[in-house]
């Protein structure tokens, strides 16, 4: 007999029909619940059960229901409140335990209205949907503003209402107070007594009419709400009010943020189910490792459809060029271990010594136990992205202390995750000899400043758990020889194994770097963590775009020196830098560009950055009907486009010289497209080109908007708006229960009854 039979033998028919509702609501947990009540029903009576089962179930929730939900990783989920369950001494505390989970898994993989565990279509057609509403609310708005200029043309605007502090302790009472007051205001629309001379009565006011700023500013607020709504960083105020609304009415912006936000969600509780560690998916999720490679087949396949085209004829696909660039993760690596090699060559004949670090977070960041893969009851639900927040706050404030007492480093910053995804760092730093000490004692208290007694092992030994330091000795290798491993195996796995070194094609937990080096390139992305970066050198953006100028543009060169004229001391600089970065020369490099910690400032090449201008754009939109004589291009959604053109080079007596870097100008077309020619012509448009009147759309300040904003937000709160809404929302009805009239089939025609029945 189960529990949940021999539940329904205590108590009165009211109590079973009582705890069948319960058992109906939890069906999961049913024979659980049961097992519980039957146990103190047995011992301590009918009466003492149904408290304890009443006590028990108020919080819980139905596991079945969210599995049903959430169903592709349904069987993750099942596993993960089974572990919590375990680790409670009781089995209702572990029930109770898996239920709170359960309901915040739920509430975290609800984006808005979207299921985030759905696929990439539904995901799609969700932000497409909060595009279009994002605008339908914007229009909206529009429509209401021309209902209100109309009707300060005709004199009908009423007046505003003075301001009444209502009376009442309560609000229920100010309320009340407050409708007796509008419903003993006269109406300002009715006609006075005839015996009252108008003039006497009517005070005129002059209305400003409304402009489309106030609409545009009332629809970002009601926009960036409803990014808030869905968990999504609304665009930056410091951006135009135009730019942040066409972003918020965009359906690409919204996918992008919508695929960021449902991802870490997705992760994060794969992680909390104790499916991201060394014995199950290391360094992240089975699942997120298929959607980042879904990402790249997508991402792969437009490329392959897109072709650009330079002044030359040269044609590529941007597949083809993104192979030529840094997207190439074996150039990515060999420039890395470049200029990793050249600085250590540099630092070497200044006489600077190299010291390693690993610095680690606190175990409330780590969801399992590193020995065991158990779970961790310190785990506080912090993410990877949290961490590595963590970590850069760490090391600004030791950066910070090393400012203050002179001390002055440079290297590399490499972060990679643990198998359980919290990342670590790992620095490679060069400073001047008898500094390492006392940098080493910086950076040890601030990384053991959190937590200090999980330091210490069972026989009371301080560990390097949280911080390990090792210095360079060039007598075993190179300094580029510590951070090898962690390059490649950060970027594509692929390496030159070191002879005589057992299991060096493998990481620390014995996976092959080919097969991690995917897993760890979506765990960064996924969490948008910064994996290489280098500290106190020049510019890597100078070096690459020297390197665009190659012995193929010699007389390009020759060319635009001549017609620029550059002073003389600045022309030999260039030629001297530009000489050493062709050579692949990153020392070199380094040692002109004023060697390690040179302020930008103070180097004597900076990149030039630029508008772009588009002088062939249509002055005129035909869309909002404004008019842009501005020559500055434009971007997707309105903002300035800036780009590098090139490098400004500083001949150290105040006076400076641009070299222009990009010589070719591409045109991005779909591939296989007509030549030109061959197509359709243009589109015949009538745009009056003569010259009329500035209708160049004007920018009230924000004191007037404020103002007009408080004015029509009164306005659209007035009963006059609500009756009229009230009768468009009673007309709306009324259309769609005649259209069902209308469309509804004809009933069956019914049949004569006969009387008495045997006639029939």
């Amino acid at each position: 007999m189960t529990a949940l039979e021999q539940s329904r033998q205590f108590g009165t028919a009211e109590c079973v029909t009582w705890r069948g509702r319960i058992f109906e609501a939890l069906p999961t947990l049913a024979e659980d619940l049961a097992n519980g009540f039957v146990y103190i029903a047995k011992r301590h009576g009918n009466a003492a059960g149904n408290t304890w089962l009443r006590r028990n179930t108020q919080d819980l929730v139905d596991p079945g229901h969210i599995y049903r939900r959430f169903a592709p990783i349904a069987s993750d989920l099942e596993r993960g409140a089974t572990s919590l369950q375990r680790l409670e001494p009781t089995t209702i505390q572990g029930i109770q335990s898996a239920c709170r989970w359960l309901a915040s898994i739920e509430q975290r993989l609800t984006v808005g209205g979207l299921n985030a565990s759905h696929d990439d279509d539904a995901l799609v057609s969700y932000a497409e949907a909060q595009a279009r509403a994002a605008e339908d609310e914007r229009q909206k708005l529009i429509g209401s503003i021309s209902d209100y200029n109309r009707r300060r043309r005709f004199g009908l605007l009423p007046p505003a209402l003075p301001e009444v502090t209502p009376l009442g302790e309560t609000l229920s009472q100010q309320v009340r107070d407050y409708q007796e007051h509008l419903a003993r205001s006269r109406n300002a629309l009715s006609p006075m007594m005839p015996c009252v001379p108008l003039l006497a009565v009517f005070r005129w006011h002059y209305r400003p009419p409304m402009s489309l700023s106030v609409a545009n500013h009332m629809a970002l607020k009601a926009a960036r709400r409803r990014a808030a709504a869905h968990g999504i960083e609304a665009p930056p105020r410091r951006l135009d009010e135009s730019v942040q609304l066409a972003k918020l009415t965009c359906s690409q912006w919204w996918r992008r943020k919508l695929r960021r936000t449902a991802g870490r969600r997705l992760e994060q509780v794969q992680r909390e189910a104790h499916r991201v560690h060394k014995r199950a998916g290391i360094y992240c999720s089975d699942m997120t490792v298929e959607r980042r490679r879904s990402q790249k087949v997508r991402n792969r396949a437009l490329l392959e459809t897109l072709e650009a085209i330079n002044q030359d004829g040269q044609v590529y696909t941007l597949a083809e060029l993104a192979e030529l660039g840094l997207a190439n993760p074996d150039h990515r690596r060999a420039e890395l271990m470049l200029r990793i090699n050249d600085t250590e060559a540099e630092s070497r004949r200044l006489g600077h010594i190299g010291m390693f670090y690993t610095i680690t977070t606190p175990s409330r960041f780590h969801p399992v136990l590193s020995r065991n893969t158990r779970r961790n009851r310190k785990y506080d639900g912090s993410t990877p992205r949290e961490a590595q927040q963590y970590l850069q706050a760490l090391w600004a404030k030791a950066r910070a202390k090393l400012a203050r007492e002179g001390l002055r480093v440079y290297g590399i910053r490499v972060v990679e995750p643990h198998h359980d995804g919290t990342p670590h760092w790992h620095l490679l730093l060069w400073m001047q000899p008898g500094a390492e000490a006392r940098v080493t004692e910086i950076l040890r208290e601030y990384a053991e400043a959190e937590s200090p007694e999980e330091l210490l092992d069972r026989w009371g030994h301080k560990t390097t758990a949280r911080f390990d330091v090792e210095k360079i000795d060039y007598t075993k290798g190179t300094a580029a020889g510590y951070v090898a491993k962690y390059i490649s195996k950060n970027i594509n796995g692929e390496q030159f194994a070191r002879d005589g070194v057992e299991g060096d094609h493998q990481d620390r937990y014995g996976h092959d770097l080919s097969e991690s080096a995917p897993r760890i390139e979506a765990w960064a992305t996924t969490w948008g963590i910064r994996q290489f970066q280098f500290q106190g050198l020049p510019s890597v953006t100078v070096w690459r775009e020297v390197r665009r100028l190659t012995e193929q543009q010699e007389e390009q060169l020759r060319q635009w020196e001549e017609a620029t004229r550059p002073t003389p001391q600045a022309a030999a600089q260039f030629t001297e830098i530009r000489q050493a970065a062709n050579a692949g020369q990153w020392d070199q490099f380094l040692r002109l560009m004023g060697g390690p910690n040179t302020p930008r400032r103070d180097q004597p090449i900076k990149p030039w950055r630029v508008t772009r201008m588009d002088t062939q754009r249509d002055e005129f939109s035909h869309a909002t009907g404004e008019v842009d004589q501005g020559l500055e291009a434009r971007g997707r959604y309105g903002e300035t486009v800036q780009t590098t053109w090139g490098l400004v080079v500083n001949d150290g007596r105040g006076r400076q010289a641009e070299y222009l870097t990009r010589l070719f100008r591409w045109e991005i077309r779909p591939r296989h497209q007509r030549a030109e020619g061959q197509g359709a012509g243009a589109p015949w448009t009538c745009v009056n080109n003569c010259t009329g009147v500035d209708i160049t759309p004007r920018q009230p300040s924000p004191e007037v908007l404020a103002e007009q904003v408080q004015r029509f937000e009164a306005w659209r709160q007035s009963e006059e708006v609500r009756a009229i809404e009230e009768d468009a929302a009673f007309e709306a009805r009324e259309v769609r229960a005649a259209a069902r009239r209308l469309f509804q089939p004809p009933p069956p025609p019914a049949q004569e009854e006969c009387f008495p029945p045997e006639l029939c």
